[in-house]
């Protein structure tokens, strides 16, 4: 029995707060090892992609500025198309996620562990924008274009400054009115 406390006491004693923090140390610096890895594997992977939309994004038109090519190194690291809209790598399965938040939240728009297919589907995300730019352009320019060839229309006349300055007139004489009936009223 008397062995069986100190072998207790010797392990004890061996033990030490010393070890234990510098265990810690070496294994918080394995992990921020494979965290800096796995993070500097999600900016190369953006790169990648950013290259493969680099020809694609130079065909925009000039003076069309809602489109950038963009990466940045946040955490998630992310390549940002627009706006709203952005790629980043997912953190469980390495894939590609194209994203796009609005007012209702995230929404992953496309996910794949493709580069060319990604790349494909953002070229298609932005001739779809183009052409639902030009299409509501259209749209407000289309009433113009109805009214210049439509025949001359006299336009309803508008309030002159004389009625609007008779009603402030009438208004105000109307609260003066009101007041000097209020204090007649009140006092007995």
């Amino acid at each position: 029995m008397d062995d069986t406390v100190k072998s207790i006491a010797r392990s004890a004693a061996i033990r030490s707060l010393q070890d234990a923090v510098r265990k810690a140390r070496v294994e918080e610096a394995y992990q921020l090892h494979d965290i800096a890895d796995r993070r500097d594997s999600e900016i190369a992977r953006l790169e990648l992609l950013k290259a493969e939309l680099e020809a694609v994004f130079a065909e925009i038109p000039d003076n069309d500025d809602r489109f950038t090519l963009m990466l940045v190194p946040s955490r998630p690291a992310r390549l940002w198309i627009d706006l709203f809209t952005y790629c980043a790598i997912d953190e469980t399965s390495g894939a590609y996620l194209f994203i796009r938040n609005s007012e209702s939240g995230r929404r992953t728009l496309y996910g794949t562990n493709s580069v060319s297919e990604m790349a494909d589907r953002i070229t298609l995300y932005l001739a779809r924008e183009i052409v639902r730019q030009e299409r509501l352009e259209a749209a407000l320019l289309e009433p113009l274009t109805r009214e210049e060839k439509s025949p001359a229309v006299p336009r309803p006349a508008r309030l002159g400054m004389t009625v609007v300055v008779s009603a402030f007139i009438i208004g105000l004489l109307t609260g003066a009115a009101a007041l000097f009936a209020a204090a007649w009223l009140a006092t007995p």
